[in-house]
């Protein structure tokens, strides 16, 4: 009886070897992968806004506002202020130069000023921080929230949280809101409409950067130191023939010189 051959004794056949058609449509589809993924890309990089993720809700009507106002409407010269709540540069206005500026022209009616927020989408949790500011504004108490904001910014903003509303809500209690009121209108973004319209008015007004001000109908971007600010306002107020502009002078008390009626911002 012949015994069977061992297994271990059988020839491999040798792999199919990869023929040139094989290899060349193997790469052509290396490259058709590549180029569908580059051009994914470059497509979500050059979409147009509307194709993103957008907070504004196009369904809400129209309503009007004209942002929030401190001092007397007689004053001779408005300033507008466009500002983001996130904005590091408006908080360091706000800290830095905004008591001066309420102390010394504010308060003694040299002007009044007018903000306007608007929110800018490089930031997570701007929508949000305008519309607890609005909910705020129903009670009688904005700029008590736009201080408590600006002050408490690096504990809410979008590297702090993804979810800032409780410690809004916080902030809320703190400054003395009806708590059940402003949690409701938080809750059901309420005040969207409202912060949609002064976004629009930034827009109207292509403001390009936060914070920008108006002052004397010209646009000036950027934190201003108090002397700065004074001038600018100083020069505004001598462009538009206001008496007043005879007795502010500079931060010193002294007299503005008669060359700021021609300077320019």
């Amino acid at each position: 009886m012949v015994s069977p051959t061992p297994s271990k004794g059988k020839r491999k056949q040798p792999p199919p070897r990869r023929t040139k058609n094989s290899t060349r449509i193997f790469y052509l589809a290396l490259i058709v992968i590549a180029v569908a993924g580059v051009g994914a890309l470059t497509w979500m990089s050059r979409r147009p806004a509307d194709a993103q993720l957008s907070p504004i809700d196009s369904t809400l009507p129209k309503v009007q506002s004209n942002g929030y106002l401190m001092g007397s409407p007689s004053a001779p010269l408005e300033v507008v202020e466009f500002g983001d709540f996130e904005c590091p540069s408006c908080a360091q206005f706000a800290a830095l130069t905004e008591p001066d500026v309420r102390t010394r022209l504010i308060d003694k009616g040299i002007i009044r000023l007018r903000f306007i927020d608007f929110p800018l989408s490089i930031h997570r949790n701007t929508w949000q921080a305008s519309r607890a500011a609005a909910c705020a504004d129903e009670q009688g108490k904005f700029w008590q929230m736009h201080d408590a904001l600006f002050q408490t910014q690096d504990q809410w903003n979008g590297e702090a949280t993804s979810d800032p509303n409780p410690f809004f809500k916080k902030l809320a209690a703190q400054i003395g809101l009806n708590q059940q009121q402003f949690d409701q209108c938080v809750d059901t973004k309420k005040t969207q409409a409202k912060v949609q319209a002064h976004e629009q008015l930034a827009v109207d007004q292509h403001i390009q950067a936060t914070p920008s001000f108006i002052i004397g109908g010209k646009i000036v971007e950027g934190p201003r130191p108090y002397d700065e600010f004074k001038s600018l306002v100083d020069a505004a107020l001598a462009r538009s023939g206001s008496p007043i502009a005879t007795t502010t002078g500079s931060s010193t008390g002294a007299k503005a010189p008669a060359s700021k009626s021609s300077a320019k911002p």
